[in-house]
């Protein structure tokens, strides 16, 4: 996910001077690792298939995060360094944002529409709510634009390529792959759904969103949504609320409630109930946060 909103000078000092989340090499390396985890978990089997180069500038790139949740390598300096394109980097950081991995903002420059050189926030760091709340990130906003901004692409699309019909019974391995990533009329059902995916959020979704694509983009918003949240127990333990969610917007949906998308609305219903689910975890603690800020969640 990307965001427009700018740092100031003040602001990007004060990131930098920020404190530490790591005391030594060995922390720093276990971040590190865990950062890249995600990435590889994202890429699945593709990542081992990527350029030696890549699989470098990728880890690198979690190394200069680890300690503070966020970086600002230039994709320039990755791709000397690695020997690989400005392009080739672009391309990675643009499907860590749309997977949600990261979100990046920009530091303010007087050219370029005052659009400087970008920052990237890591959302599995465990400073990255604190990030949020000192930059007053509005992520549901930013869903909302990363959606219509996807529309847009692909009605664009649509429009200034025809597509060739043909069968792909007789396709090689390689016109094969050609064709299930350019053709815009491809649609993988939902059968192709990743099984980390809880069942009962597909049965729920299917009716009404059948693309596999679908499903997977709204579960996206369920992660970063919980990463938001801070709730200490697991994601597959809470299974059944974005199932609620998910129920919850269509009965808005059908109610005529909506008015801007129905993914942005559901990442605002998702994300409101996590955090109630965030205020009883803090309640049955019993005090070990006396005080808890559910306005700033």
């Amino acid at each position: 996910m990307s965001t427009t909103r700018m740092l100031t000078t003040e602001e990007f000092d004060s990131m930098k001077n920020y404190q530490s989340f790591i005391e030594n090499r060995s922390q720093h390396q276990s971040m590190k690792r865990k950062l890249l985890k995600e990435i590889i978990n994202l890429y699945g089997e593709k990542f081992y298939r990527l350029h030696e180069g890549t699989r470098k500038a990728l880890d690198r790139f979690c190394w200069f995060a680890a300690e503070k949740g966020f970086c600002f390598p230039g994709s320039t300096y990755l791709g000397k360094t690695y020997e690989k394109s400005k392009g080739t980097i672009d391309r990675h950081l643009k499907e860590l944002r749309k997977q949600g991995q990261i979100i990046t903002v920009y530091r303010r420059c007087p050219r370029n529409n005052g659009k400087g050189n970008p920052v990237h926030l890591f959302v599995n760091h465990p400073f990255f709510n604190h990030w949020v709340k000192y930059l007053q990130l509005d992520l549901e906003s930013n869903v909302e634009a990363d959606v219509k901004t996807e529309n847009t692409e692909n009605a664009w699309e649509s429009k200034s390529k025809d597509t060739k019909k043909q069968s792909t019974y007789n396709l090689s391995l390689k016109d094969l792959n050609k064709y299930i990533r350019n053709d815009v009329n491809f649609k993988l059902s939902s059968d192709y759904v990743p099984s980390y995916i809880p069942k009962s959020f597909k049965n729920a979704v299917t009716p009404f969103f059948s693309c596999a694509d679908d499903i997977y983009d709204l579960w996206r918003k369920v992660r970063l949504a919980y990463k938001a949240s801070c709730l200490e127990k697991p994601l597959e333990d809470l299974s059944f609320l974005p199932v609620q969610a998910f129920k919850e917007t269509v009965f808005a949906y059908k109610s005529n409630r909506i008015k801007t998308n129905f993914a942005a609305y559901f990442f605002g219903t998702i994300r409101g109930i996590f955090v109630i689910e965030r205020r009883k975890e803090v309640q049955r603690n019993g005090g070990s946060r006396l005080f808890y800020n559910f306005l700033d969640s």
